[in-house]
């Protein structure tokens, strides 16, 4: 005699072995109970219950001692190493795009964003957006939201004394120009560090150099009249490569780059992780953007 692994003390409803509920509840059973060794055709598979419970599915078959726990649920269908390196090998050929812009390229990017992506709109709402965007090369946000960003790198110069105003309202606004991420633009456009393009003279200054096209321009060309020169500067240069861009700069460059740009990327850079939720309300700085953005503005 069969002996069912669970019942609800009613008469059995029989369907055709070969109808669609039986096969598709004989493949998900296989499928938790298959590393136990046990398998089941939809033969063996019988459908049990009153007439609210019909359709519930009762194994019929090779008996399962009581007690024995189910598979768990949780159980991880890829391990978090094997997680990590799926994300840097999809993140590596969009750096390597962007890696290989050309002039050509900066130039027809620089073309197509002259005019405004999402209309006229209030800061404020386009930073609660950012909630919708993840960098699919930041290994080391991995698959946070650039909401959490932000807000994980407000908690920290809130702890370090360091939120001054200005801080603060380029926390907020540095990563705007990775909206585009909710378009169709490719996102080595969109992301990644920047460089200079070409050759140039030592202490050009940055304002005179070619460098890859990203959301930081992009960001830049929209609050660059809006916003102090200092903080239009550090969302213009705020994903450059310090190292390789140093001998580029100029006395103002030198300068900025010593008291805004090292000082924001420390946080910027050093608070990224995935496993830290941000205790800071972000409506907290809601006013900061209202004073700045009284107006909506085209972006």
């Amino acid at each position: 005699m069969p002996v069912a692994v669970q019942e609800f003390a009613a008469m059995p409803v029989r369907l055709p072995t070969d109808g669609p509920v039986v096969g598709r509840v004989s493949r998900l059973v296989n499928r938790a109970l298959g590393p136990r060794g046990v398998e089941v055709t939809p033969t063996e598979i019988e459908l049990v219950g009153t007439p609210a419970l019909v359709g519930t599915p009762a194994l019929v078959g090779t008996p399962v001692p009581i007690g024995t726990p189910a598979p768990a649920s949780t159980d991880p269908i890829r391990t978090e190493a094997v997680a990590r390196t799926m994300f840097a090998g999809q993140a590596a050929p969009v750096i390597e795009r962007h890696r290989h812009q050309t002039p050509e390229m900066v130039a027809a990017l620089r073309r197509r964003y002259v005019e405004p992506v999402f209309g006229t709109v209030r800061v404020w709402d386009l930073i609660e957006r950012l909630g919708a965007c993840v960098d699919p090369t930041d290994e080391r946000l991995y698959c946070a939201s650039q909401l959490i960003h932000i807000r994980q790198l407000l908690d920290a110069m809130e702890a370090d004394g360091a939120a001054t105003p200005q801080m603060i309202l380029v926390a907020l606004i540095h990563d705007l120009g990775k909206l585009l991420l909710l378009t169709d633009e490719d996102p080595a456009n969109i992301v990644c560090m920047n460089t200079a393009i070409g050759e140039h003279e030592d202490g050009i200054g940055l304002d005179n150099c070619l460098l890859q096209w990203n959301h930081d321009e992009f960001a830049y060309q929209r609050f660059r009249d809006l916003v102090p020169a200092d903080v239009a500067w550090l969302i213009r240069y705020h994903s450059i490569d310090i190292p390789s861009m140093r001998r580029l700069m100029d006395a103002s460059d030198l300068a900025r780059t010593e008291s805004l740009l090292e000082p924001f990327a420390h946080y910027d850079h050093g608070t990224k992780t995935p496993f830290h939720l941000p205790q800071t309300p972000l409506i907290r700085y809601r006013d900061v953007i209202e004073e700045a953005f009284p107006q909506p503005v085209p972006f």
